[in-house]
């Protein structure tokens, strides 16, 4: 019942093991019935070269398994190929250029989740630890109260530097054993190079691997050569073959009945709250005298795919899996646990099969959340190609993966899940962001927010460039884009704004500049009725749509929350302003209902819509186009901010909780000054929209003395899953380029230069004979030959929305 839910690709791993049992089986017991006559013992104060980095090969060719070198490493020969064991971290003198100190790069939060390995225990706090996962508190009978020693197998491939430090740190100094295997081929005996044997550059990573696990812990990398060839045997079986070393190892390592086994691959691990409560919690799973029948701990592992920004909603992982000492092959008692108590032709559990078969518990966290028990990262690789790699070599290969985008790679959405994500598309299988996974567990590694946004903004390249060069190689006629939903018009498409009560060089700036870029749809504006003559005749030369708002006389909306909760006169409040076909909403909310009124007066705004401040936004390119360009054809968009700036900012934070008495958090601001999407898209967003404000009128304690918080709803409908088909568009990522605080902050260091310079701020970087480098290059924000604001991949942004302070450097 426990898998119920289980992806297919594991359905199939069981119907393989099933069908391969028979052979594995045969081959296992060959190889275990005189295992000691197997092991040849090498010279034990030898080191292989990529140990002592003498006479070491120069190169990353293959190593030869017959060379002297390696056969000089302790070895067992079994039917299907030949194991290696290299020595452990414990018997290596690592070269003083090369040992270095990870907890140096620790954040205070991070230090004081990964100080908990002293020998003296704390009984109360692990107490409440072994309760948060049901597990009860050793008693009388099991003391001395000590933690159990864990050992850990895994296999190592073409694992990345970047999910081997995430795994690795949150085991930190808790194992006794790391025992990681490598291969000379893949799954499916595809050749290829030793990464951690054979040259200078594979001793670099195998001394830089041996420190990561913390002093305390024994790494080992071991060595598994297969004499099988293809066809004689399932993919799968070549990696079942593959983690038979781990147990060898744990025994060399010193493995007890008593001790307990991990088995998991090296990009899943569990959390250290729950590692730490296998080692001194009650669990039933590792009391002594099991009959080996159903020993093992499972884990509700929450799943990553590419990004710490991209997981999987309400699916759960089962895997790393925990086992008794007593029950695993080698180290546990055969006379204690014969065939017979089993249903098995071998008493023990072998390492694959602790992996692959059912047989035990999955412990999620006890909480409202049922929080996970592991992380799993899925896919964190550094490159595109090395994801294809992956796909055309392990487990089920897919023949043509070099020919298909990333999106396309895998039947199970895996892919497809990471690729929308990085373009800003938290569909509703996926999690908002790292900060809105439910329940008390976050993987350690990626509570460091500088590593996550390095790991997420990474994808997101890796993605647009794949995007770039399949959809050259998928390249769709024109008639097939127009017929499709992910082709605007341009011309057919529609910019709403509200701009009342500027001068005309306002409505210059940001028509003109529209108008510029070859957009020939519809520009819809409203202004004052009282607007100047100029105003009014400029935006008729432009074929601007003008409607035209008056300001009630009073607003019937009135407010009672002020500063520090003192009521306030809403009628006297410079923050409000009622339009007279709306008195019951401030004109920051009210707009959103005109925007309503001019789509529906306009049966030929049919595609794209965009909805946008006026005075503090301008155009370099056509949005709608840019959008088809960049493959942001979507019903809804709404646009990032700069990661500096967060949701714990108050302009979110008190108005909703204030409101709805929710935290957002530290998630990714969204501007609702700039929307985008299809009409259709649009005409619910502003249903949704209108709808809590509704709720915010009917209460007291939701009526803010503030103009934007139609900018606190936008983000709390997005972050409570309110908003359909919306798709969040990572800062500089898209047509829209928000850059207000980023503005603010220019203007603040330009204001200080000024200052110290004794100048007036228009002429601290603005050069007539170098004009179109108006912001400093160490702001990253202009192409310094055209002086147009660009997006991260250097095109030029389409709209530059929020510049508002830019205006004050004296630029025009």
């Amino acid at each position: 019942s426990l898998y119920t839910s289980t992806p297919r690709r594991i359905v199939a791993l069981f119907a393989i093991s099933f069908i391969s049992a028979l052979v594995i089986i045969k081959l296992h017991n060959e190889a275990s019935r005189n295992l000691d006559s197997h092991v040849q013992h090498g010279d034990n104060t030898h080191l292989p070269p990529t140990h002592n980095g003498q006479n070491v090969r120069k190169d990353d060719s293959d190593w030869d398994t017959s060379n002297s070198e390696m056969n000089k490493l302790k070895k067992i020969d079994v039917p299907h190929g030949s194991f290696f064991f290299g020595f452990n971290s414990h018997q290596v003198k690592i070269p003083k250029s090369q040992v270095f100190d990870r907890s140096e790069s620790w954040s205070s939060l991070q230090r004081e989740l990964l100080d908990d390995d002293s020998d003296v225990i704390n009984v109360e706090e692990e107490k409440k630890r072994c309760a948060s996962f049901n597990f009860g508190f050793p008693n009388a009978t099991m003391m001395p109260l000590r933690r159990r020693r864990l050992f850990y197998g895994a296999l190592i491939s073409d694992d990345s530097a970047e999910v081997i430090k995430a795994t690795s740190m949150e085991q930190y100094n808790i194992f006794h054993t790391v025992s990681l295997v490598e291969s000379n081929t893949t799954q499916n005996l595809t050749p290829k190079k030793w990464k951690y044997f054979g040259s200078e550059n594979a001793s670099k990573k195998l001394r830089w691997l041996y420190q990561l696990y913390g002093p305390k812990t024994k790494v080992s990398v071991d060595y598994y050569v297969t004499s099988m060839m293809k066809g004689q045997v399932d993919h799968l079986d070549i990696e079942n073959f593959q983690r038979e070393v781990s147990s060898h190892r744990w025994k060399f390592n010193g493995m007890k009945p008593n001790d307990v086994a991990v088995i998991g691959d090296l990009d899943e691990t569990f959390s250290r709250d729950f590692l730490r409560a296998l080692q001194i919690c009650d669990v039933p799973q590792f009391r002594p005298g099991q009959n080996c029948k159903s020993p093992k701990v499972i884990a509700s592992t929450v799943v990553f795919e590419s990004s710490p920004e991209c997981a999987w909603k309400g699916r759960r992982w089962f895997h790393p899996d925990a086992i008794l000492g007593e029950c695993v092959d080698h180290i546990g008692d055969t006379k204690l646990h014969p065939p017979t108590k089993r249903d098995r032709a071998i008493p023990l559990w072998t390492p694959p099969e602790i992996r692959v078969e059912s047989g035990g518990e999955m412990i999620s966290k006890n909480d409202e959340w049922n929080s996970p028990t592991a992380y799993h990262f899925h896919n964190f690789f550094m490159s595109g190609e090395e994801v294809r790699f992956k796909y055309s070599t392990y487990g089920h290969p897919h023949s043509n993966a070099h020919e298909k985008p990333l999106r396309n790679q895998d039947d199970e959405g895996d892919l497809l899940l990471a690729v929308t994500c990085a373009e800003g598309n938290h569909t509703e299988k996926a999690e908002r962001s790292f900060d809105s996974i439910p329940g008390t567990a976050k993987p350690i590694y990626y509570l460091n927010e500088d590593a996550r946004r390095a790991r997420h903004k990474l994808w997101q390249d890796i993605v647009r460039k794949d995007e770039e060069k399949y959809s050259q190689n998928n390249v769709q006629s024109i008639t097939e884009r127009t017929n499709s939903k992910s082709y605007w018009d341009s011309s057919k498409s529609a910019v709403l704004g509200l701009a009342s009560g500027y001068g005309r060089q306002v409505y210059e700036l940001f028509v003109g500049s529209l108008r510029a870029t070859g957009f020939s749809g519809h520009i819809i504006l409203a202004i004052a009725k009282d607007a100047p003559s100029d105003v009014v005749s400029y935006l008729a030369e432009q074929n601007v749509t003008i409607k035209y708002v008056e300001r009630a006389d009073k607003c019937t909306y009135n407010g009672t929350i002020g500063e520090k909760g003192v009521p306030i006169d809403m009628q006297k409040s410079h923050e409000w302003h009622c339009p007279k076909d709306y008195p019951d909403y401030k004109i920051t909310w009210a707009r959103f209902l005109y925007y309503r009124d001019w789509l529906n007066d306009c049966p030929a705004c049919t595609d794209g819509v965009v909805l946008t401040d006026v005075r503090d936004a301008y155009f370099q390119r056509d949005p709608f186009v840019t959008a088809v360009e960049r493959n942001q054809v979507h019903p809804l968009m709404v646009f990032q901010e700069t990661p500096e700036l967060d949701n714990e900012h108050w302009l979110t934070d008190w108005p909703v909780y204030a409101c709805r008495k929710h935290k957002i958090g530290r998630t990714p601001v969204l501007c609702s000054g700039s929307v985008m999407g299809s009409r259709e898209g649009i005409l619910e967003y502003i249903d949704v929209m209108e709808e809590e404000f509704k709720y915010w009128i009917q209460r007291e304690n939701c009526r803010i003395d503030n103009r934007g918080d139609d900018q606190s709803i936008h983000n709390y409908l997005y972050y409570t899953n309110r908003l359909k088909n919306v798709v969040s568009i990572p800062h500089r990522q898209g047509p829209i380029h928000v850059v207000g605080y980023q503005a603010a902050r220019i203007f603040e260091n330009a204001t200080m230069e000024a200052e110290d310079a004794g100048v007036d701020i228009s002429q601290v970087f603005i050069r007539d004979d170098n004009w179109k480098e108006w912001l400093p290059r160490k702001y990253g924000l202009i192409n310094t030959n055209t002086g147009l604001i660009i997006n991260e991949d250097g095109t030029p942004s389409a709209q530059v929305s929020v510049f508002i302070k830019w205006i004050d450097l004296g630029h025009s």
